[in-house]
């Protein structure tokens, strides 16, 4: 099924009714088989996250003989930290799978996991995942989005390079990266290399900060940012925690998309 042919699916809110294909989907993405347990977003933490953010949470769904399969998914949060403040550490930045430091009145969209089944990748899924979670930064008016893209590639080069040194080749377009190279292709921003980002052999446990803001913002920025990418090292500071209410800032939300940890 993997890119063979045309594939039918929708990107819907995520409902309860979907958190076991959540958890089954990030377990498959994540190569695990699904009699085993996975430490990740289970159902458990889906039930969580539809209590702090509901309209941050969606899932690329098919049919498949007259039953709804969830066949991707997409978590995000909002926080008040921007991604000019130092890094930090993937599961220090969440605060726990059920997004105990989302903060509805922070600005900016924070990436928090996206996962496509495995047979059903190269479809448009992620790309269509993608594009519901950053249409969440007008609708609440946000400044922007980012997260850490993962380097899953590197563990091909970890003995001729350092972490920070692929993610300079890869973002330079020499070196090509299964996560982050796809990412960049979305318009993403490379900003920084952080390290220890999340305990990822593969992607020698680094990550680069990738930055989405809508063009107007970007402009009164200034175009000088993201030129340099610089390397960061996951802080261990504490994120302050404050109950989310998944309030919606103007009008309501319509529909809208791990192959990669975001």
């Amino acid at each position: 099924m993997r890119g063979t042919e045309p594939l039918d699916f929708a990107v819907l809110p995520t409902q309860l009714r979907h958190a076991e294909g959540v958890y089954d989907v990030v377990r498959l993405a994540n190569g695990y088989d699904l009699d085993r347990y996975c430490h990740c977003i289970n159902p458990e933490a889906v039930a969580e996250q539809l209590e702090r953010f509901p309209a941050g949470q969606f899932v690329a769904v098919t049919y498949e003989d007259g039953a709804e399969k969830v066949i991707g998914m997409a978590t995000t949060m909002i926080t008040a930290r921007s991604p000019s403040e130092p890094a930090l550490p993937w599961y220090e930045e969440i605060g726990s799978f059920g997004l105990r430091h989302h903060e509805p009145d922070g600005h900016w969209l924070y990436g928090v996991e996206i996962a496509v089944h495995p047979e059903y990748q190269r479809h448009g899924v992620a790309s269509a995942l993608y594009k519901a979670r950053l249409a969440l930064v007008d609708e609440y008016g946000l400044k922007g989005w980012y997260a850490g893209g993962m380097l899953m590639g590197y563990h091909r080069y970890r003995e001729e390079l350092t972490p920070s040194e692929y993610a300079q080749r890869v973002i330079a377009g020499e070196l090509r990266d299964p996560t982050v190279t796809m990412q960049l292709h979305r318009g993403l921003e490379p900003r920084a290399v952080i390290e220890n980002y999340y305990p990822e052999w593969k992607a020698g446990h680094a990550a680069v900060l990738l930055v989405y803001e809508p063009e107007p913002r970007k402009k009164q920025r200034g175009s000088g940012a993201g030129k340099m990418v610089k390397k960061v090292r996951g802080s261990s500071l504490p994120l302050t925690a404050r109950d989310g209410r998944g309030q919606r800032r103007g009008e309501a939300l319509g529909e809208r998309t791990r192959d990669i940890r975001d």
